[in-house]
């Protein structure tokens, strides 16, 4: 339970900071929350948030839940490809399309770093993604 009274940024501090602690059942719960959370940045995100908002949230949530001990490899996987889409969808919304291309790209990179891919092997996969996009 966060206390209201603190400041937002230092109620955002204090998850960073007691993510590890958490037991393995809080540790769950706060994955499913912050899957949800971003899971609605994707889907129906605030409208008053501009895009570098969206972005900081994603981040921030990604920093929390790489501190959480004990979380299912499922389960993980599930929130980074809800970050990702969160992501995706910030640059689809509010972002030039220069940048909505550069944000696939990273995520495509990384999601070929999860499955196991080298670094060599990820750059011959976008290079050759890219080479059949441009084709003619």
């Amino acid at each position: 339970m966060s206390d209201n009274t603190l400041e937002k940024a230092d109620r955002k501090q204090l998850q960073l900071i007691y993510a590890p602690k958490k037991s393995r059942e809080a540790a769950i719960l706060k994955l499913a929350d912050k899957s949800s959370n971003v899971g609605a940045i994707a889907n129906s995100p605030p409208a008053d948030w501009p895009l570098a908002r969206r972005l900081e949230y994603i981040d921030w949530a990604s920093q929390v839940v790489g501190r959480l001990p004990q979380v299912s490899k499922e389960g993980l996987g599930e929130f980074l490809r809800r970050c990702d889409l969160a992501e995706l969808q910030a640059y689809e919304d509010l972002g030039t399309l220069r940048q909505s291309q550069n944000a696939a790209l990273r995520v495509m990179e990384r999601r070929a770093k999860r499955v196991g891919a080298s670094e060599e092997q990820t750059k011959k996969f976008l290079l050759n993604f890219m080479k059949g996009v441009f084709k003619k």
